[in-house]
C-alpha cells in the first residue's frame, strides 16, 4: 500500500463528522489503530481488524439507493470491499468496490459520511471487524450489472428497502440523504 493511500485514508478518517460519543470515540480509536499499525491497517489479513471502504450508491435525486446481496451474510448491503495496493484514496477504493460489484460508475461526493465497525465476514475467528469508512457515489440509475461477487444487485427506493438488509445500511442511507440534500 503507497504512503499517499495511507496518508488520504489519514485525512478521510480526521474529516469524517462524529455526531455523537460513540462515534467520536470509533474515530479517535481507528486513528490511534491507524498511528500503531500504519499500512497493515489497509490490508485484509490485519487481525483483529483492518479497514474497508463503500459507499452508498445513489440516485442524483437521493429517491433511490443500489444494494447487493451478500451472500455469505445472506443480507442486502452496499458495495464495498478490502483495499488494493493500486488505490489511490479511500473514495477510490469506494469507487472501484461500486464499479466491480454493480458495473455503476458515478462521483464519490465529500469526506465519508460515516465510519462503520462491523463483524468481519471475511476471516471468522481471525479477524474480528471490518472498520468500513463509508462514503456517499451518486450514480444515475441505470440496470447495474451483476458479478461473479455480487450476482444480485439492484436499485431499491429509500424508502422501501428490503427486510434482509444489514445492520448499519439504514443509518448509511440516512446519512447520505442528509449529505446529498446539502451539496
Amino acid at each position: 500500500m503507497s504512503d499517499l493511500l495511507l496518508e488520504d485514508v489519514g485525512a478521510a478518517l480526521r474529516s469524517a463528522q462524529p455526531e455523537g460519543p460513540d462515534e467520536r470515540f470509533e474515530q479517535t480509536a481507528w486513528l490511534a489503530l491507524l498511528a500503531n499499525a500504519g499500512a497493515g491497517l489497509l490490508r485484509r489479513e490485519q487481525a483483529p481488524a483492518h479497514l474497508t471502504a463503500s459507499a452508498a450508491v445513489m440516485s442524483p435525486d437521493g429517491t433511490q439507493t443500489c444494494l447487493v446481496f451478500h451472500h455469505k451474510m445472506r443480507l442486502w448491503v452496499q458495495p464495498g470491499g478490502h483495499f488494493e495496493p493500486e488505490d489511490v484514496s479511500g473514495a477510490a477504493a469506494a469507487a472501484r468496490e461500486v464499479a466491480e460489484e454493480t458495473g455503476l460508475t458515478g462521483r464519490v461526493i465529500g469526506a465519508p459520511v460515516l465510519l462503520s465497525r462491523h463483524p468481519a465476514p471475511c476471516a471468522p475467528g481471525v479477524v474480528d471487524w471490518h472498520l468500513d469508512v463509508q462514503y456517499l457515489l451518486i450514480a444515475d440509475v441505470v440496470d447495474p450489472t451483476p458479478s461473479d461477487e455480487s450476482p444480485q444487485v439492484r436499485w431499491w427506493p429509500v424508502g422501501e428497502l428490503p427486510s434482509e438488509l444489514a445492520s448499519g445500511v439504514p443509518e448509511l442511507i440516512h446519512r447520505a440523504s442528509q449529505v446529498l440534500s446539502r451539496s
